[in-house]
């Protein structure tokens, strides 16, 4: 541990580094360590640092605090150490998880449930008792209460493993240094009990139950059913039961679970004992793979698997379906994605995710993990590591080769012996050909298993090594040809599988087999549209099909048709998506992966990928007006099946390549952020403003573009709703000198309007007044998304003339942009003005019109799937009921305000912001602590549209 900054916290606060002791010897300083350390790359914002660690104290009060415990810190640390560990800025206080520290607490957290008994006494030995004695913030008692859980789990293992291997001298020594600790552990007395039994001592096994009666009794508490045998059975002479950890009975009475597993259409064949081989495994083992050859059926095993599994976990089972993502960063927002859990500023998504998962007990799929391996890997060592009640089941061509890993290869399914006498009703016994019947007489309802065709189909099923998705590839070919037909065009096409020993061979060449067979069989028309569809992630519609694979040999008018086949043919699959009302297809990960080969080797990828792009850019483009009308919940929906899409369009605008095309690719990409800059906001935010800040670092050597202006103006609103002010500000600055050398009205006017954010927000309201007044002039008789700006200037308007104290023309302002936003029904921009008035209305003590406007834009944002906005409403509706005199209902609409934002992991609006950081100070001068902590935390647990409800009165 040289040069490290060496930290225990179990029993004991104490730092040293190279040997050295440091000292930190203000308790509110040691608390602050203490919670950046646990808390090791995490940024949080200083006002909820003070209101956590200072509940007690007025805001200015904590904050100077805070301010007073932090220069301690930095004040004990060595000089030269100090920024090393420590990050702070005006905004956040974060501890360098980089560093080079050692935490005994980390040591402990990162046990694994594979650990020898040695390796657990090692690690264990560094427990010295409960987290930080003396302490008795919240936040403290939480995170001990976890710590604590986390080694008695990990003593009883302990207890156990000894006990296997007889090491009866270490139970005596372990047992009672668990008891010692103070905490009265029944699995340390069973140990003890069973170690005196072997060693011959009767009377100490009795003196133990006494002891361990007696302890427990203090509590209240009768000694379990299972201690109490143990010794009967001690006693009695009889042969000892094995001795587990004592686990808590969960409640098993049945209840809905909710679950996104897929519903198979198809019904599935064999593989009983598989199913439950992979449900008691899963029951053993926290990280199970499932592995094989792609076309193995390893996908269904685990659908059919997980569904029995469904009772197994409070929380339910989950499945993250990777078919459709190329980018190995995207793999933790994949998981994100399903468990609605949002980024936090400044955090790493996976420990956000850890953060989600801690508490839950939930098994989570990750299918198709081969072409994402190494980054599933590290996603699933960090969830399991740092959490307790967490379970993976995850699909992969190869092990995640990850510590506590159990691989499971997945056998074929069962073949047919070899038999020339074979017949129909023998043949039936065997999975394979029971899935070739059934696939066949779904393609053709006049086919049936015959003594006639019953040596066809056995070679079929033994020639393709009873993988199911060669199989089926095989039975689609049955309206075009019989069973004999079909094995004869094996024996012609397979000849690796008719020399040798079929079973030495790599199935891997199998499935190629298999698809190159069915690729073989398409019409010249019908391959070309198969490998062009490669194009597509995450699936894709008719519409998208015909204008970006219709070229040269396929005509946009024979699309439909060719899709249709493909379809027939089992290549494409077919996905009706609710959410955004359009029927999308897709390719499978297997076969998606065979055509992109394909693609390649035409020299068309370049071809299909421009226009690709140029596809969605040109969606974008149309779709951009109806983002700004009543319509726009639904074209935000059918946005949202395209998210792979786009991010696949926007990461091939910046593939470096020379000349003029490269010029048009990167223009288009900006075109695309630019038009859709308030989608991107209302769910992707995060997401964007990484892969933004990389496109506008590509220079082309061209004047700037109006294109480049947009995606400028784009990532500064994103910075200055996000809070970053300070960044944001160059980039709306340059986007406004492009867009004045273009004089773009539509362009410049928003430009204009962002900008004017920022200087608002850094109060400098008649800057900002002036840019708005310019906006305003361009931007009147713009059509619909001029109206949505010349709204939202208005509105902006009305902000800085708040700040300047004219409250009369704010007023009046306000009134204006809602008349206007209203006649389009922009719902989102509208709602901001709604809740904007209603707080002046608020403050002026017109408090049913300002109820009237906050309930307004709450439907208005719920309605639209605006989170942030959602928050926001929620702020406002709980500063009406506190100066109403409504203490508990504002407590409680905070609390939900504090679980939404947890939830969705996005940023308020700065001023919502200000408000809500307002009100809660309020409700700690006025409201009995206990009160306030009660209804905070009853409205934090109450679900999304319960709370919609209670805010607007109906619950």
């Amino acid at each position: 541990m040289n040069n490290k900054l060496v930290v225990k916290l179990l029993g004991k606060f104490e730092v040293s580094r190279d040997g050295k002791p440091i000292s930190i010897t203000s308790r509110p300083a040691q608390s602050l360590f203490a919670y950046l350390i646990l808390s090791a790359g995490t940024a949080h914002r200083r006002e909820k640092l003070a209101g956590l660690l200072w509940p007690d104290s007025l805001e200015e009060t904590a904050r100077s605090n805070l301010r007073s415990a932090l220069w301690k810190i930095r004040k004990a640390l060595p000089s030269s150490a100090s920024a090393e560990y420590v990050f702070a800025d005006d905004l956040t206080i974060a501890f360098n998880a980089s560093a080079g520290y050692w935490l005994d607490t980390a040591e402990l957290e990162k046990v694994s449930e594979k650990a020898s008994a040695d390796e657990l006494r090692t690690i264990l030995s560094l427990y010295h008792g409960e987290l930080l004695p003396g302490f008795y913030d919240e936040w403290v008692v939480l995170e001990r209460e976890h710590l604590s859980a986390a080694f008695e789990h990990h003593m009883a293992r302990l207890m156990s493993l000894l006990e296997n291997e007889h090491r009866w001298l270490d139970i005596f020594d372990w047992g009672e240094r668990w008891i010692k600790l103070g905490q009265k552990p029944e699995p340390a007395y069973r140990a003890l009990m069973s170690a005196h039994a072997a060693k011959g001592d009767m009377a100490k096994v009795a003196a133990t139950y006494e002891r361990c009666a007696k302890s427990l009794k203090e509590f209240g508490i009768e000694t379990s059913e299972q201690t109490r045998e143990l010794y009967e059975r001690l006693k009695s002479g009889k042969e000892r039961l094995e001795t587990r950890s004592t686990v808590a009975v969960a409640d098993k009475r049945k209840r809905p679970l909710k679950t996104n597993l897929p519903v198979p259409i198809t019904s599935f064949i064999g593989r009983e004992k598989e199913v439950e081989e992979v449900v008691k495994m899963v029951g053993k083992n926290r990280l199970v793979t499932l592995a094989g050859s792609g076309g193995v059926g390893k996908t269904r095993l685990a659908i059919q698997s997980s569904h029995k599994l469904l009772n197994k976990f409070k929380d339910s089972v989950w499945w993250i379906d990777l078919v459709g993502l190329s980018d190995p960063s995207l793999v933790p927002q994949a998981v994100a994605k399903v468990f609605d859990v949002r980024e936090v500023p400044n955090q790493p998504l996976t420990e956000t995710l850890v953060g989600e998962f801690q508490t839950k007990q939930v098994l989570v799929v990750l299918d198709n993990c081969e072409h994402l391996i190494l980054a599933c890997a590290q996603l699933a060592d960090r969830l399991l590591g740092g959490t307790r009640h967490l379970k993976i089941l995850a699909t992969s061509r190869e092990a995640l080769d990850i510590l506590g890993e159990t691989v499971w290869p997945v056998p074929s399914l069962s073949l047919p012996d070899i038999d020339d006498s074979s017949t129909a009703k023998s043949l039936s016994k065997s999975e394979s050909v029971r899935l070739f019947v059934e696939r066949a007489t779904v393609m053709q309802p006049q086919f049936t298993l015959t003594d006639q065709n019953a040596d066809a189909v056995t070679q079929i099923c033994r020639r393709l090594s009873g993988m199911p998705l060669a199989i089926e590839l095989a039975a689609a070919r049955i309206k075009l040809m019989n069973a004999d037909e079909i094995a004869k065009r094996l024996d012609n096409r397979f000849s690796l599988l008719t020399s040798g020993n079929r079973s030495a061979l790599p199935r891997q060449q199998t499935l190629r087999a298999a698809i190159d067979w069915s690729h073989e069989l398409l019409t010249v028309p019908e391959k070309i549209l198969f490998r062009r569809l490669a194009v597509f992630a995450g699936g894709f519609t008719l519409e998208a099909a015909e204008s970006t694979c219709s070229h040269n040999d396929v005509q946009r008018s024979d699309v439909l048709e060719l899709l249709g086949r493909l379809v027939d043919k089992s290549l494409v699959v077919v996905d009706t998506a609710v959410a955004s009302g359009q029927t999308r297809y897709r390719l499978l990960e297997t076969i998606r992966e065979y055509a992109l080969e394909k693609m390649k080797s035409t020299g068309e990828e370049t071809m299909l990928r421009d226009r690709h792009l140029d596809y969605f850019k040109t969606l974008a483009e149309e779709i951009e007006p109806h983002l700004y009308a009543s319509e726009q919940a639904e074209w935000f929906a059918k946005m949202d099946a395209e998210i792979d899409n786009l991010r696949a369009a926007l990461d091939w605008s910046v593939v470096d390549d020379a000349g003029a095309e490269n010029e048009v690719r990167i223009r288009n990409g900006f075109q695309l952020v630019g038009v859709l800059t308030w989608y991107w906001r209302r769910s992707y935010l995060h997401d964007f403003i990484e892969r933004l800040e990389n496109m506008l670092s590509h220079e082309t050597g061209a004047a700037p573009t109006i294109e480049r202006a947009r995606a400028l103006y784009t990532l500064g609103f994103f910075h200055g709703t996000d809070g970053k002010i300070k960044e944001a500000r160059p980039y709306l600055e340059q986007a406004l000198a492009i867009a004045r050398k273009h004089n773009d009205p539509l362009t410049l006017g928003w430009a204009l309007t962002h900008l004017a954010l920022v200087t608002c927000l850094l109060q400098e309201y008649n800057s900002s007044l002036s840019l708005l007044e310019e906006s305003l002039a361009l931007t009147r008789e713009l059509g619909i998304s001029g109206k949505a700006v010349t709204g939202m200037t208005l509105a902006w308007m009305g902000e800085d003339y708040l700040g300047l104290g004219d409250e009369v023309r704010a007023q009046k302002l306000y009134e204006e942009s809602i008349a206007l936003l209203r006649e389009t029904n922009n719902r989102d921009l509208l709602s901001f003005a709604d809740r904007r008035l209603g707080l002046l209305m608020l403050k002026q003590g017109n408090y049913e019109w300002a109820e009237i406007l906050f309930k307004e834009g709450l439907k208005m944002n719920h309605d639209i799937g605006h989170a942030p906005g959602t928050a926001g409403s929620l702020v406002a509706m709980a500063k009406l009921a506190f100066v109403q005199g409504k203490l508990t209902r504002a407590a409680q609409l905070c609390g939900v305000v504090d679980g939404r934002l947890e939830a969705i992991k996005a940023p308020m609006m700065a001023m919502d912001v200000v408000e809500f950081d307002h009100v809660t100070a309020a409700l700690r001068d006025q409201l009995d602590e206990k009160m306030l902590e009660k209804f905070w935390i009853k409205g934090k647990s109450m679900p999304t549209e319960h709370a919609i409800a209670f805010a607007l009165g109906q619950s």
